[in-house]
């Protein structure tokens, strides 16, 4: 075996090497350009038949095949790479590889020279590698050198095929030149794999990041807790110091923080969801004390982590603040207990009106006789009291849900004044003051009676909770935007206490001693059915309730 001879194995070893590179990675990962760049450089594997006899020797059919699949073979790695740069393959390309061909043809059949009738076809495939090359070092964004590998192996094998049609034939620079053509396919072997272990490396640590950073940056705490071979938690968002209070260096910390910040009438739930992994798969909804000693409800989802063995080693889930959702479904619940009692109030009230209308009467009647003259004071104060049973049932029944509301175009200030007079003598007789501050405000949609209502229910309110010589204030003015008409009342007193202010409207919730808990649940009805909203500001130097009715368009 001749230099020759061992020279052109080596090359053909190499080309081989690098196919086999391709078709492992296209196993292992179905990339489509990685099946191309297989193709490609099986073309060129597919030359070896051809290799029998010495390029320069080769009929014109069979040298014109050979550059064919040549050129076929360049195609694919032009359109192969440029999917792995995720560019669109120029149609100059295609146009370009059928001009080279239809040129070798004419070429081969018109001259006798090697050179001539492979010059066309090695100048295409040396521009396909140098611009593979070049694409390779300027394009491809990943640390280390297996680009630079590849791009200049690439380059030099473009730069070795276009003198291929020259230097062949001489006879001391044909071996060098097969075993330069070795050295460099095995080279863009080498630097193939080591390009694409390095685009894997910067993928997959361009998820990890992005990952990190939806993970850092949710709203929602995002956490993975181990149970062996330690507990605590392997990773928790840093979205729980706004939840907690705690940063999560204080969790990985002390690993039973968070069992201490979760409220102890939900511990016994936490302790149930440690021991059965099962009941992770429903949400979990629990109290939690913050840093600042406030409460907030949250939400968690997990799922449980089991090894080979079944054992559940840990939990991965999320945590949601749920706070503002539970005061809602809190109000919803309130609504829902009001109606409830509308419903009550529609047919039991009337039933206890009855006797008491029959005993009232016939209390009067024996009021008026003279055997019971010396029992007439007791009989005013059952009458009296009979009086009082009354107004509280008819507080009650205006908490039916099936009371019409007449709305129509109202002047709130108006009303106002119309029953100012009324309450002022009221508040004079308690040496109390009122005063009203009345702007310019637009028309509201309203009931004039249930505004009434409304209105003497919160200053009588106002009135009780005030000591004598303190005064309540009446106002109106415009909302923002001049889109709500505000009706204001504020008192001088006390202040509501915060375990009665988180369930102010309740029914039968009261503070005063001969109170009855319905006027506020009166009120509430009152502005839902007029589709307002009741804003309370209290403190210790008194409380201010705002009515917000919407303006009419």
């Amino acid at each position: 075996m001749n230099t020759l001879e061992v020279c052109v194995i080596t090359t053909l070893s190499a080309t081989l090497s690098v196919v086999f590179v391709y078709l492992y990675l296209y196993v292992q990962y179905r990339e489509r350009y990685i099946g191309l760049w297989f193709l490609s450089w099986l073309t060129h594997l597919i030359r070896l038949p051809f290799f029998g006899t010495p390029l320069p020797e080769l009929d014109n059919p069979v040298l014109l095949l050979y550059q064919y699949l040549v050129i076929s073979g360049g195609v694919m790695s032009v359109v192969a790479t440029n999917m792995f740069f995720r560019r669109q393959t120029s149609k100059y390309w295609y146009y370009s590889a059928l001009l080279t061909m239809i040129a070798s043809s004419a070429i081969i059949y018109a001259s006798n020279s090697f050179a001539l009738k492979t010059v066309t076809t090695c100048t295409y495939i040396g521009i396909v590698y140098i611009w593979t090359g070049a694409l390779f070092i300027r394009q491809l964004s990943i640390r280390g050198w297996g680009k630079y590998v590849v791009g200049v192996a690439l380059i030099l094998l473009g730069i070795h095929l276009m003198d291929l049609p020259f230097l062949i034939e001489v006879a001391w620079f044909a071996p060098w030149g097969f075993l330069i053509d070795a050295v460099l396919r095995f080279t863009v072997a080498t630097g193939i794999l080591i390009v694409y272990f390095e685009k894997t490396r910067a993928d997959l640590e361009n998820k990890e990041q992005s990952y990190r950073l939806l993970a850092e940056n949710a709203l929602d705490v995002i956490y993975r807790y181990k149970l062996q071979p330690v507990k605590g938690f392997e990773y928790i968002s840093p979205s729980v110091s706004k939840l907690t209070g705690y940063s999560p260096e204080d969790f990985y910390a002390c690993k039973e923080l968070i069992f201490s910040i979760i409220h102890p009438g939900d511990r016994p739930i936490i302790k149930l969801f440690s021991s059965e992994p099962t009941s992770a798969l429903q949400p979990l909804m629990l109290r939690l004390i913050h840093r600042e000693h406030f409460l907030l409800w949250i939400e968690q989802r997990s799922v449980p982590l089991f090894d080979k063995e079944g054992t559940c080693i840990g939990f991965e889930g999320i945590i949601r603040d749920i706070t503002a959702r539970r005061a809602l479904e809190q109000d919803v619940s309130r609504l829902d207990r009001l109606n409830t009692v509308g419903q009550m109030a529609a047919s039991v009230a009337h039933e206890i009106r009855n006797p008491m209308t029959t005993i009232s009467g016939y209390l009067q009647i024996f009021a008026n006789k003279q055997e019971f003259i010396k029992y007439r004071d007791q009989i005013h104060l059952l009458l009296d009291e009979l009086n009082r049973a009354n107004m509280i049932i008819k507080e009650y029944l205006s908490l039916s849900q099936d009371k019409v509301t007449d709305l129509k175009l109202l002047k709130l200030n108006i009303l106002v004044q119309s029953i100012l007079p009324l309450i002022q003598a009221d508040a004079i007789a308690a040496n109390k003051e009122i005063t009203a501050s009345l702007e310019e405000v637009p028309e509201v949609y309203a009931d004039e009676n249930e505004i009434r209502q409304l209105i003497l229910n919160l200053v009588r309110n106002g009135l009780e909770a005030m000591s004598a010589g303190k005064m309540l204030f009446i106002s109106t003015f415009t909302g923002e935007n001049s889109k709500e008409t505000v009706l204001s009342i504020r008192d001088q007193g006390s202040g509501i206490p915060p375990h009665i202010l988180d369930n102010l409207g309740k029914p039968f919730l009261t503070t005063k001693e001969a109170g009855t808990g319905l006027g506020l649940a009166v009120c509430h009805r009152i502005v839902n059915r007029h589709q307002a909203n009741m804003e309370v500001i209290t403190g210790n130097t008194g409380t201010t309730f705002y009515i917000h009715f919407k303006v009419p368009n």
